[in-house]
């Protein structure tokens, strides 16, 4: 059922993919900013998801630390490592442009989180490898305190997801339409 709805929402990411400009970013970025919190987890984007380069660019101007996640393919796991503005990156296993083993290794304060599909629950469809559930877990496991926000388009919305117990839910998601409200 999952694998099914996760087709069919690529399918309609990809056919309706479009850009943002840098003024329907400033909900988002006012959000962190206002937050106080330094090292943001942000993502490269792949595969029409929303784009973030804008973002990512107004973040390193104001000196925020951005840290992008990393897979290890020596025990599939994620963790997340620092990224520089003109770091070079490398492809991982499925294609994602990531930093090298040896860069610093961070846990973000926020994270910003791409998706398939959201419910107003807060509840994420992914790509179906389960490494954002898994490290957050881990995260909320080890007490540590952090901010979750899915970011993608409007129409990506779904009325419900079906979920599993390992599944994480968001603390918010934001669209080109701003912030949705999390019930």
């Amino acid at each position: 059922m999952k694998q099914r709805l996760r087709k069919w929402f690529f399918s309609l990411r990809k056919k309706n993919y479009f850009s943002l400009q840098e003024n329907n970013f400033q909900p988002l970025f006012s959000e962190i900013y206002r937050s106080k919190k330094k090292i943001i987890g942000s993502y490269y984007s792949i595969n029409y998801e929303l784009d973030l380069k804008i973002l990512n660019t107004l973040l390193f101007k104001k000196n925020f630390s951005l840290a992008l996640p990393f897979i290890d393919k020596t025990n599939s796991t994620m963790e997340f490592k620092e990224w520089k503005n003109n770091d070079v990156l490398q492809l991982n296993k499925y294609g994602i442009p990531q930093t090298f083993k040896n860069a610093k290794t961070l846990v973000p304060d926020i994270f910003l989180v791409p998706l398939l599909a959201f419910d107003k629950y807060g509840n994420r469809l992914g790509y179906g490898s389960g490494y954002y559930d898994k490290y957050f877990n881990m995260l909320k496991k080890n007490k540590t305190t952090f901010r979750t926000i899915g970011v993608g388009f409007s129409f990506q919305k779904k009325d419900k997801l079906k979920i599993l117990k390992t599944d994480f839910v968001l603390d918010a998601i934001f669209t080109e339409k701003g912030f949705l409200n999390i019930k």
